[in-house]
């Protein structure tokens, strides 16, 4: 979002928020319809382009697209109506380019889901976004040191998982992604980030807790999570909480039960696991001592489902079993410590 504020508080309690203008962008009427093209944003110098190739998004862009990075001094010059006040605008989730191009779509969207108020903490999102493309999704916090005053940034890794579901009305099959995030122990704020990118291109690896930028497809979509001060308050964590660490894999599977990563000892755990498609793979999980328990397979539901009692300490894994060359790859990783 390229502007800065500043806010100051006003007598009645309100915020006044004074916006400096530092960005200049043409906007053009197109056999009635206004459309708006930002030269700085589609040049391939620009420093976030990180191809460095012309942006096609930033030409001829509709208004309702513009306005979740631009926001002019004047609104009549959001060409919208109604027109939205300040507040509303950084109310909104910072949108870019690639999330119009893959066409993403939020289903269900509550913006109360970005108050982590349940008992569990978690942030739920479910979007639709076009076949083949990769989502991937981390979570961003600063934390202050007694020793320095410049802040740390911690990124923590979500949840990002997806499914083929038949559309409603057309029956062709659509790319649905569930993300699930949180916020770190002792902070009540954070910025949920979704990447999405080709899944060719998409190179980077879903364990990855802190992933390198040009590793990244480009960025899509930013939500600012909170969380109650009551609730950061009541949150003591025995052990620091991750999601299970998914592995790129030739094929797609959708990790159900268990999603948390850390595993506890002689505990047993259900494995359920989800098949991308109708093919029968030979699923097994794999522990730290090399001893294999393979899963009951349920063609109706594309199911791979079985029970395991963790006696060892140590990482733990879902493997796919090769048919015929005897090999094998890891689907999903947990970890049991004891």
């Amino acid at each position: 979002m390229d502007l800065t504020n500043e806010r100051t508080n006003s007598d009645d309690g309100g915020d006044e928020v004074t916006l400096i203008q530092n960005h200049a962008w043409c906007y053009v009427k197109v056999e009635g319809e206004y459309r708006f093209v930002d030269c700085w944003l589609a040049s391939p110098f620009q420093p976030q382009n990180k191809h460095k190739a012309e942006s096609t998004h930033w030409f001829l862009t509709k208004p309702s697209h513009m306005i979740y990075t631009h926001f002019p001094q004047e609104p009549s010059n959001q060409c919208l109506e109604p027109t939205i006040d300040v507040s509303t605008f950084f109310a909104l989730p910072y949108v870019w380019a690639s999330f119009f191009l893959h066409h993403i779509k939020m289903i269900r969207y509550n913006p109360d889901a970005m108050s982590l108020v349940d008992d569990d903490h978690v942030c739920h999102l479910t979007f639709r976004v076009d076949p083949g493309i990769a989502c991937f999704a981390f979570v961003e916090t600063d934390r202050f040191s007694n020793h320095s005053n410049q802040p740390t940034t911690i990124t923590m890794r979500c949840l990002a998982q997806s499914r083929l579901i038949p559309d409603e009305k057309t029956g062709l099959l659509e790319r649905v992604f569930k993300i699930k995030a949180i916020l770190p122990p002792g902070h009540d704020g954070g910025w949920l980030k979704i990447y999405a990118g080709a899944s060719s291109s998409a190179t980077v690896n879903a364990t990855t807790i802190v992933p390198a930028n040009d590793s990244l497809p480009p960025l899509a979509v930013c939500f600012r999570l909170t969380a109650s001060q009551q609730e950061r308050c009541g949150n003591n964590r025995v052990r620091p909480f991750e999601f299970v660490h998914l592995h790129p894999c030739r094929h797609e599977f959708y990790i159900r039960e268990p999603q948390c990563y850390f595993l506890y000892p002689l505990q047993t755990y259900n494995f359920l696991v989800r098949g991308g498609d109708d093919t029968h793979h030979k699923l097994a999980i794999k522990s730290p001592g090399g001893k294999l328990y393979k899963l009951m397979y349920y063609p109706q539901e594309h199911t791979y489902d079985g029970s395991v009692k963790i006696s060892e300490t140590g990482k733990w894994s879902l493997i796919s079993l090769l048919h015929n060359a005897g090999g094998w790859y890891v689907v999903a990783s947990w970890e049991c410590r004891g």
